[in-house]
């Protein structure tokens, strides 16, 4: 598996974009001590479409340590990881998740 880091400067803190296919057995935790460190990382699936896509755990466990209840962290990573836009995107990925983190801020 690759793992590409995009970690651009965020208000609420950094993201790195990663993707998973059906075919890694296992991945490394990218997770780390920096609370404002967010992994977008996604199971692809083998289709095409994103019939199968859902967000990784270290995404959810990410999004609920940045302040998010685990009901709306999976539902952001879910929304994410199911964009047929951010296939194979991550610019698209991370565009997306800056808008969500400005519009509904964790509290």
């Amino acid at each position: 598996m690759k793992l590409t880091s995009l970690a651009p400067a965020l208000a609420a803190g950094l993201i790195a974009a990663s993707a998973t296919t059906a075919s890694a057995q296992s991945m490394p935790s990218p997770h780390n001590d920096d609370p404002g460190l967010i992994n977008i990382s996604c199971y692809r699936g083998w289709l095409e479409t994103v019939a199968w896509d859902r967000p990784n755990s270290v995404f959810v466990e990410d999004l609920v340590q940045l302040g998010y209840t685990r009901d709306q962290a999976m539902v952001i990573g879910e929304q994410i990881c199911r964009d047929e836009y951010g296939v194979r995107n991550p610019s698209h990925q991370i565009s997306q998740l800056r808008q969500i983190l400005r519009d509904d801020p964790p509290r």
